[in-house]
């Protein structure tokens, strides 16, 4: 049987998936049918995947209903009750020949639900379209604002996420120096300027046109506070 294809949009590198599952059989069997088009992060319990969700900051969850440490239910609440996490697409799955419970799944918040042998046509078209709604909202300014207003209320979490260069960079650009304005105020390259605002975007898990931007506004307003 051919593997269905499903290109995500055209990008620097794959998007991320973070697969929670307490069955390395299931593990090994959902990441061949990611492998080829999605980056899978992976874990087998729940507060390592909250951990790795925070520091990689995945486009999508892919979660167990029985976890090692708990179950996909937990999971999915304690995401849904996280300001930073709570709008990344989760998707419940269950295992064959367990019940499952499709209703309760949705009801905590889950974005779809799995039941047992699905088949790979089916996870890619759900990972693809709940991927693609959610960088659709993401990009709207209503979510850009509630981002900002999110991130921009602990400027001292963000400055310890940064290199002191970093952050005296971002605070450039949040006063609307170019890359090649800040070079010639530091005296560097233009490329290594750039090269500082990639890490920088990588570091504050940002993506999206003048994101950067956007964020360094944002953070600017809430140094000022």
């Amino acid at each position: 049987m051919i593997t269905p294809h499903y290109t995500p949009e055209v990008q620097e590198s794959p998007r991320k998936i973070l697969l929670v599952s307490g069955d390395a059989g299931i593990t090994r069997k959902i990441r061949l049918m990611l492998y080829s088009q999605y980056n899978v992060l992976e874990t087998c319990s729940i507060s390592e995947g909250m951990e790795i969700a925070h520091i990689r900051h995945p486009d999508l969850i892919l979660c167990d209903a029985v976890v090692q440490d708990d179950s996909g239910y937990q999971f999915l609440i304690t995401l849904r009750n996280d300001p930073i996490l709570k709008p990344i697409p989760f998707i419940l799955f269950s295992r064959p020949q367990m019940a499952a419970n499709v209703r309760k799944g949705m009801n905590l918040g889950a974005d779809d639900y799995l039941s047992g042998n699905f088949t790979s046509e089916e996870l890619l078209k759900s990972i693809h379209s709940r991927i693609s709604r959610f960088h659709h909202i993401r990009d709207t300014p209503a979510f850009v604002t509630k981002t900002l207003a999110i991130h921009d209320i602990n400027p001292t979490a963000i400055n310890e996420r940064l290199s002191k260069t970093e952050a005296k960079i971002l605070n450039m650009i949040a006063r609307g120096m170019s890359s090649r304005d800040i070079a010639s105020h530091k005296c560097i390259s233009v490329r290594t300027v750039d090269n500082h605002r990639h890490n920088i975007t990588k570091k504050l898990h940002l993506s999206g046109p003048n994101a950067l931007v956007k964020f360094a506004i944002g953070y600017a307003g809430g140094m000022g506070r």
